[in-house]
């Protein structure tokens, strides 16, 4: 009879390479997985990645603009754009943007399925004078 050794649909390195029980690196799995990687998505910025230079949804730049509605909708926009191209694993339902004037802070709450339960991920950037 086969062995099962992995009980989980998706892995990922954990970025914070922290060392597991055995002496690697240790994994994320299945949800948390996900969650790792459409925070690297979404904090990535335009020409990081040498071979996928429009990959990113460009915050760090955005968060310098004068924000207005259209802003905030065009950057609702470029995240939706990028989790559909990117991240296969996920099926999208909301993308909120919101920045806060007095703080100075820049907010996106993603919303999406994955395997019939729904999870929410809160970025927030703060532009530091």
């Amino acid at each position: 009879m086969a062995k099962v050794t992995d009980r989980y649909r998706y892995s990922d390195i954990d970025f914070n390479f922290a060392k597991a029980a055995n002496g690697d690196v240790s994994r994320k799995f299945d949800n948390n997985a996900i969650k790792q990687s459409l925070r690297n998505l979404v904090l990535s910025n335009y020409y990081e990645r040498p071979f996928r230079p429009s990959l990113g949804a460009n915050l760090h730049d955005t968060l310098f603009s004068n924000f207005s509605q259209g802003v905030l909708g065009e950057l609702r926009t470029d995240i939706i754009r990028l989790i559909n191209e990117a991240e296969p694993r996920v099926i999208l339902t909301e993308v909120l943007t919101g920045f806060n004037q007095t703080t100075s802070t820049l907010s996106v709450s993603i919303t999406y399925n994955y395997l019939d339960s729904e999870d929410t991920i809160d970025i927030t950037i703060e532009r530091v004078k």
